[in-house]
């Protein structure tokens, strides 16, 4: 067995996120963050915030809608 196969074996059993699942992760997380801010009194700096989430699940979106392709 060469190197190659070993190393598959090796991280098949590491438990490493992959790209898709890591896109998941923070989707679910912002989505969470997202209704807590909405449940707490608006500010500046809140609403900065919850503008970063919004642009950020909407570019999380089009990424797993792209790999699902």
């Amino acid at each position: 067995m060469g190197w190659g196969g070993f190393l598959d074996k090796l991280l098949e059993k590491l438990p490493i996120q992959g790209r898709v699942e890591r896109w998941k992760n923070e989707l679910e997380k912002l989505t969470k963050e997202k209704s807590l801010l909405l449940l707490q009194k608006a500010d500046i700096q809140k609403a900065k915030r919850m503008s970063y989430i919004e642009s950020r699940i909407v570019e999380l979106n089009q990424l797993l809608k792209n790999k699902a392709t």
